[in-house]
């Protein structure tokens, strides 16, 4: 395992509204999945909060505030007839459970979003009886219950992000 450990912050609640603001409006908090293991055929899910923007002061702001990784969009990945540079904030793991934590109070538009990956981010205890572990064979496999509950916790907030996933049911 590494030395990553993330340590809980405290923020003023000006820079927690503030936040809340911008991913309400700009951002997107997203669970997914995109492969699974090849034995056991148990899928690996993904969460994370993400906010695109152009303004890199932004992106430093939210960085060196919350923590979390910039990276800039590709050529490929630009909006089409558009010359601006673009960036994506991304923050996961157990700091994307705080801030969701912290966070909850002050959202309008995602809220609901937000207590859906209170829940999911909560399968992801390191534990051994339940979610994936680490253990002296290497990471140890999730039960059947968490695995369901993280499949009905996906699909509840993809729904939600109707204009994403409308044409994948």
């Amino acid at each position: 395992m590494g030395t990553n450990k993330y340590i809980e912050k405290e923020y003023a609640v000006a820079q927690l509204a503030y936040l809340a603001g911008i991913i309400d409006g700009e951002g997107s908090i997203y669970i997914g999945n995109f492969s699974k293991n090849p034995k056991t055929g148990a899928k690996y899910y993904q969460t994370n909060i993400e906010v695109t923007n152009c303004d890199i002061n932004l992106m430093n702001w939210l960085t060196q505030t919350f923590g979390g990784r910039v990276y800039k969009y590709s050529e490929k990945q630009k909006p089409k007839n558009n010359r601006q540079d673009y960036y994506r904030w991304i923050v996961t793991g157990n700091c994307l459970t705080h801030l969701c934590k912290i966070l909850l109070p002050y959202f309008i538009i995602k809220k609901r979003q937000c207590e859906i990956m209170i829940k999911m981010r909560a399968t992801y205890t390191g534990t051994g009886n339940g979610p994936a572990f680490h253990g002296k064979q290497g990471i140890q496999p999730n039960s059947q219950e968490t695995l369901d509950l993280r499949q009905k916790l996906m699909d509840e907030m993809q729904s939600l992000h109707i204009r994403n996933y409308s044409n994948k049911k």
